[in-house]
């Protein structure tokens, strides 16, 4: 009894030594309540897997939603460092946190309906959502926004599929992936769902175009085309100064899409700058008619681009959306052959089956 004594009270995190100041209300975690409070907190998942939200607890009490350990080291955790996105507050707390540098975006809900629900391929279907009301749009390329469903009690989270500035009033478009035994996929493969109310919110996420100069070093895998094309079409939109290359990797030509897509935007890139788009498919049958690039994805960046001199890895951002098997292996690959690691940026795909206590 005397253990649920202030589990229904709100409690204020005083951020920084006084920098920003928030009230977590009962129920809520710390990230959301800082991320509500247009507090630019850096994140990604926001389910405890990749540890970008953590932090340090200098005073105060907390309650732990998961168990650390899954990301955070014995060191780590002995320094008092948490993971704000599964935290909730027992007391008054101090907290420290380098904060990031990108611009902080107002969270906002809608209601809307689908639109549109295509397939892209077997697998992968491009989800339209239509907003009610005075739409702002107001996420970079590369972020994502939440979707729910009534049936469903978790929101998935999907990247944007366009540049938000590219996209109609009102409209989200999303890359969906079919993930076996997934609620909300399965649901939504399923039978036509166009006229289903669903509610957005969003933007999250630190996925986004550096303003940098460097070359860009692109890979993706699945439904992780759709931040990668994004931040692609928003690049060639504000004519960046930047050479590009995008590598896509996909079992078959079945599993190819976009490409169409990626002639256009070759097509309005900047003209000082080269921009290639190579699908490079590692499931493809020998005897078939495909004589593009085949293997692993990050086999072949090494040895078409790396081992050949055409990129110097070490004066090169990466940008990598998909997979975590193979964003790992692309961060393995970067780093080896001399890309800063600070200079790799990257969104996992998870599913809610890979996340920890699933949902």
């Amino acid at each position: 009894m005397f253990g649920l004594f202030g589990a229904n009270k709100d409690w204020q995190a005083t951020i920084n030594g006084g920098e920003h100041s928030v009230t977590v209300k009962a129920g809520d975690n710390l990230l959301n309540a800082a991320l509500e409070a247009g507090i630019p907190w850096p994140h990604d998942c926001r389910v405890g897997s990749c540890s970008t939200c953590q932090c340090t607890l200098k005073s105060g009490k907390i309650k732990p939603l998961t168990d650390f350990s899954y990301v955070l080291d014995p060191d780590q955790l002995k320094s008092g460092k948490i993971l704000a996105c599964q935290t909730r507050l027992k007391s008054n707390v101090e907290i420290e946190v380098e904060l990031s540098d990108a611009p902080a975006v107002e969270l906002k809900s809608y209601d809307g309906q689908i639109i549109s629900a295509k397939n892209l391929t077997h697998d992968i279907k491009e989800l339209v959502i239509k907003c009610d009301g005075d739409v702002d749009h107001s996420g970079m390329a590369g972020q994502y926004s939440e979707v729910k469903i009534e049936s469903i009690e978790e929101p998935r989270s999907y990247s944007y599929a366009k540049a938000p500035k590219q996209e109609k009033q009102g409209e989200f478009t999303f890359y969906v992936r079919l993930v076996p035994n997934g609620k909300f996929t399965e649901w939504l493969f399923a039978e036509d769902r166009v006229g289903e109310a669903v509610k957005l919110t969003g933007p999250y996420g630190q996925f986004y175009r550096r303003d940098e100069d460097s070359t860009m070093v692109c890979i993706a895998g699945g439904s992780g085309m759709s931040a990668i094309k994004a931040i692609l079409e928003d690049s060639a939109t504000q004519q960046i100064k930047r050479d590009c290359l995008f590598l896509f990797g996909a079992r078959t030509q079945d599993d190819l899409y976009c490409v169409d897509d990626m002639v256009t935007i070759g097509s309005r890139w900047n003209k000082d700058n080269s921009f290639e788009f190579v699908p490079v498919l590692n499931m493809e049958p020998e005897d078939s008619n495909w004589d593009g690039a085949r293997g692993l994805v990050t086999d072949y960046l090494k040895s078409a681009y790396v081992d050949t001199g055409k990129i110097n890895m070490s004066e090169a951002q990466g940008y990598l959306c998909g997979p975590p098997p193979m964003i790992d292996a692309a961060i393995d690959v970067m780093v080896d052959q001399g890309m800063n690691k600070e200079n790799i940026f990257f969104d996992k795909f998870l599913d809610a089956s890979s996340m920890p206590g699933g949902r």
